[in-house]
């Protein structure tokens, strides 16, 4: 098990504050990348197939995910503060140059590769800081709050570029989020890493680290665990992206509306989020993410059976409090498979990586198994919880071990 750093006072908090405006800039604008897919379908490409344009968002997702792989270990050594201002040079980048994109291959580069990068690079630094400073009293916690940008940033995200698209267009809407992202990394830069004294020392004092920790590799707990990360997010992100788009094509609603349902479901991860942080003292973080991942499979099946607007309206809400929490356990889980902190980061690089090749297979094949022209969405509902079944079996292994220890 990794060390606990006595380190739980207003400095961790803040540093856990950064990490919740990074979680807004990086997480929070994938989880509002359906607002873009369907404002994709319906108008800027509107010419491309719903399958393609959902590797803007599959792109996009992995290498947020899959940056974990390569910043795990340049974190492991220190490099904190570097990572954090190449994330944010690139991730608005990213988004300043989508707002020039009347293409779809710009929209790939900008979106799904240049946001993407940026993202990854930001993202394991951000939630490792806070998953090896606080201790077990307070990490689930503190995870919790940081991961809770998501929830903002997607509430955040749709709400402006669905006001604004109307009265600005997409340029200049997009460029509005742009200077959104711009100013939560700006304030989150400089608290969120550890002075350029200690930093230094950091580096200084800590060996080169492979990209790989093998050793986690011949742990038959860390091997499943990342198993089931790989089965979870195959299903995990879907909903969120598709979640518009079966709105208007299955269930009839305006454009507008379908936006708003995606705010609903990213404001109903809040209380996900709190959900995990109030059942942890009593079932454990390995507990928690077995009850979630069953209860997330229970409800993804329960989406066959959705037929009229009500019963989708509680349906996302039911889905954003069961299958947030997910985001929650898997960065707190990692730290209690890691024999000392040092190595923390290059587990969760390696618990990304899983998860980030599910999320490569999961979108674009889920929308390979839609038909928008006759609303049938039931083949892309009973694999995405088919996988999410596949993660929680597996999981039951990994809680069981935990257990044990």
């Amino acid at each position: 098990m990794a060390e606990d750093t006595p380190k739980e006072g207003v400095k961790a908090w803040l540093q856990a504050t950064g990490s919740f405006l990074v979680y807004v800039a990086t997480w929070g604008l994938l989880s509002a990348y359906g607002s873009y897919q369907s404002y994709y379908e319906t108008t800027l490409l509107a010419h491309t197939r719903t399958d393609k344009i959902a590797w803007v968002g599959t792109v996009q997702g992995v290498l947020l995910i899959l940056g974990g792989v390569v910043t795990g270990p340049i974190y492991d050594r220190g490099y904190v503060r570097e990572l954090i201002v190449t994330g944010t040079l690139l991730t608005v980048l990213g988004i300043m140059m989508l707002s020039l994109a009347t293409q779809y291959y710009q929209v790939l580069l900008t979106q799904g590769l240049c946001i993407g990068i940026g993202s990854g690079i930001l993202y394991t630094p951000s939630i490792a800081v806070v998953a090896t400073t606080f201790g077990p009293r307070y990490r689930a916690l503190a995870v919790c709050f940081a991961t809770s940008g998501t929830a903002v940033g997607g509430i955040l995200y749709p709400i402006i570029f669905v006001r604004l698209l109307p009265t600005l267009g997409f340029a200049w809407a997009t460029r509005v989020l742009g200077f959104v992202t711009l100013a939560a990394l700006l304030i989150a830069l400089p608290i969120i890493v550890p002075d350029a004294p200690e930093a230094t020392a950091a580096v200084q004092g800590r060996a080169a680290r492979s990209l790989i920790d093998f050793a986690a590799l011949k742990e038959p707990v860390f091997a499943i665990f990342c198993l089931a990360l790989f089965f979870m997010w195959t299903a995990y992100w879907v909903p969120f992206f598709l979640i518009p788009t079966f709105a208007q094509f299955a269930l009839g609603a305006s454009a507008e509306w379908a936006f708003d349902l995606l705010v609903i479901t990213n404001a109903a991860t809040v209380a996900g989020r709190l959900l995990a942080a109030l059942i942890i003292p009593y079932v454990g973080v390995a507990g928690g993410m077995l009850a979630c991942s069953l209860g997330s499979a229970l409800i993804l099946y329960a989406w066959v059976a959705v037929k009229a607007m009500a019963g989708f309206e509680a349906w996302i809400v039911m889905l954003g409090v069961v299958m947030a929490p997910l985001a929650v356990f898997f960065p707190a889980i990692v730290p209690q498979m890691c024999p000392s902190t040092e190595v923390v980061g290059t587990r969760l690089g390696m618990g990304s990586a899983a998860a980030a090749l599910g999320v490569l297979l999961g979108a674009p094949l889920s929308s390979a198994l839609i038909d928008i022209e006759t609303g049938e969405f039931w083949r892309m509902e009973v694999f995405i919880a088919s996988c999410m079944t596949a993660g929680a079996v597996l999981m039951t292994y990994v809680w069981w071990w935990l257990r044990k220890q």
